[in-house]
């Protein structure tokens, strides 16, 4: 338990906010903003460390409520969103689908990797609504997921709009200073997706905390008696 409540929401999502901040500023002052964001760069590893905690801690949360499978579920979804992270499968499932279907990658199709992770958080949610039952035995959870899901949402229209130029020239940005705005907002997207991360792992660690307490006074209790 002390190692539960070292890690604090605050102390989380503070850290996660600090090695963004870090990561931005080198890419900066490197002259690529993106720089720290890149395949195999520090970024990367990050979310990928984030994703395999947050299935680690679901579950723990699976262990101390068994026979509840949303905590189960999440576990092994986030483990695949790990390997998809770190590894890049929906990249190379977006260029295997226009290979197979033998597409001419246009403006449009290059944004069947936006859709598969839009069905991605579309799955989550769906999720957690049919085990709405055991989510919302825990109220503690919703701030988190609300503010989570809303970040995810900011990062996946960022990914939409920067995947070309072609949204951001239809919005009237003059070539001029369009590459700069696009490697922003990229960025920006990076950190949004990591932030969202630590908000989500923030509030599952908070369940944790109140399951274990819940388990440890349930087993006092069993004792007394």
């Amino acid at each position: 338990m002390h190692r539960l409540d070292y890690w604090s929401s605050r102390r989380v999502i503070g850290t996660v906010f600090v090695l963004n901040a870090i990561m931005v500023l080198l890419g900066y002052l490197a002259g690529h903003l993106s720089k720290h964001y890149s395949e195999n760069m520090a970024g990367t590893y990050i979310s990928g460390i984030l994703l395999i905690l947050l299935g680690v801690i679901s579950f723990r949360i699976y262990r101390n409520r068994p026979g509840h499978l949303i905590w189960l579920i999440m576990a092994a979804g986030f483990m695949f969103l790990a390997y998809d992270d770190l590894f890049k499968f929906h990249e190379g499932l977006d260029k295997d689908i226009h290979k197979f279907f033998n597409i001419t990658e246009t403006s449009l199709t290059d944004r069947i990797d936006d859709i598969i992770i839009a069905i991605y958080a579309f799955l989550g949610v769906a999720t957690l609504y049919f085990y709405r039952a055991e989510i919302t035995r825990h109220p503690v959870l919703f701030a988190y997921l609300g503010i989570g899901f809303a970040v995810v949402g900011l990062s996946v229209i960022l990914d939409i709009v920067t995947n070309d130029a072609a949204i951001l020239q239809w919005a009237g940005i003059p070539d001029t200073i369009l590459p700069g705005i696009k490697k922003s907002l990229g960025t920006l997207e990076e950190v949004a997706k990591l932030m969202a991360e630590a908000i989500f792992l923030a509030g599952f660690l908070e369940v944790l905390r109140r399951v274990k307490t819940e388990a440890v006074g349930l087993a006092k209790a069993s004792v007394s008696t």
